[in-house]
C-alpha cells in the first residue's frame, strides 16, 4: 500500500472558483490522540452524507467500497521530511470528488506527535547566528550613560539544537526544558521568547560566557561586546567601524 501523509501548514486554497469546504470525517485517529514518530498511523474516513468523494490525497488511497470508507496507514519516518514535526500537528485529508468541483474537500485532526522512547538525545550544540562567538555593539553617550539600542547591533538569537539516536538534530531552543544562564549578566543577558529562539542583549562593554543546558547536557558560546559612540538621534546606530 502506497503512503501519502498528508501533514500541512498554512494550508491555503487560492486561484480556484469552488468554496472551501468540509466533506469529510476523520474516524481514526481521534483529536488529540498521540502518536509516536516510526509507528503505524492508522487512518479510517468517509465522506459526510450526501457528499461524492471518490479519492483521497491525491488518488493515492481509493474509496472501500466494501466498508465506504477511505482506510489506510501511514508511518511518519524519522529519516523523512516530517522527522522535526513533534508536538502539537495539524494532519489534513484532501479529497476528491467526481468532477472539478470537488477540488478542495477536506477534514482536519490535531495530533501530538512524540518520538519513541529509545530515541534520546546524545548532544546539544548552541550557536549565535553567524557562529559560535558573538561579537555586540553598545553605546555610551557622552553623559557616560550606557544605551542599548534595539536592531542587530546590540542583539543576537541563539539557537539550539540537540542530536538525537536516531541520527535527527532537531531545535530545542524554545522549549522550556533548556535553560539560559550568563556568567556576567553586566555584559550580556539572555531574554527568553516563547516558541521562539531567546535573544542576548548586551548590558555593557566586555566578555562572558552563556551557558545552555538542556538535562544532562551543557554547551557555552562566548559574547565579546564592544563600546561604541553614541549617535545622538540615531536609535539603530552607533559610531563603531563597519567589521
Amino acid at each position: 500500500m502506497k503512503r501519502f501523509l498528508s501533514v500541512m501548514f498554512g494550508l491555503f486554497c487560492f486561484g480556484l472558483s469552488v468554496p472551501w469546504a468540509d466533506a469529510l470525517i476523520i474516524e481514526s485517529p481521534v483529536e488529540g490522540q498521540t502518536i509516536v514518530m516510526g509507528e503505524p498511523i492508522q487512518w479510517v474516513v468517509r465522506p459526510e452524507p450526501g457528499e461524492v468523494c471518490t479519492s483521497i490525497n491525491g488518488g493515492e488511497n481509493p474509496l472501500n467500497p466494501a466498508t465506504g470508507k477511505f482506510e489506510y496507514t501511514d508511518i511518519i519516518q524519522s529519516n523523512g521530511p516530517l522527522s522535526h514535526s513533534l508536538g502539537k500537528q495539524n494532519f489534513w485529508v484532501m479529497g476528491e470528488g467526481g468532477d472539478k468541483d470537488s477540488l478542495c474537500l477536506d477534514a482536519k485532526v490535531t495530533l501530538t506527535v512524540v518520538l519513541p522512547p529509545t530515541t534520546v538525545v546524545v548532544s546539544i550544540d548552541a550557536a549565535f547566528t553567524g557562529g559560535k562567538k558573538t561579537f555586540l555593539e553598545i553605546a555610551r553617550k557622552l553623559s557616560g550613560e550606557l544605551v542599548v539600542t534595539e536592531g542587530t547591533h546590540s542583539t543576537n538569537e541563539l539557537s539550539v539544537s540537540a542530536v538525537y539516536s536516531d541520527g535527527v538534530e532537531r531545535g530545542i531552543a524554545s522549549k522550556p526544558e533548556t535553560t539560559y544562564k550568563s556568567l556576567n549578566e553586566k555584559v550580556a543577558v539572555v531574554i527568553p521568547r516563547i516558541g521562539t529562539r531567546p535573544l542576548v542583549r548586551a548590558t555593557g562593554p566586555g566578555k562572558t560566557s552563556i551557558i545552555v543546558q538542556y538535562g544532562e547536557f551543557t554547551d557555552r558560546v562566548t559574547v565579546h561586546v564592544k563600546e561604541c559612540p553614541y549617535i545622538e538621534g540615531e536609535t539603530d546606530k552607533h559610531g563603531c567601524p563597519l567589521r
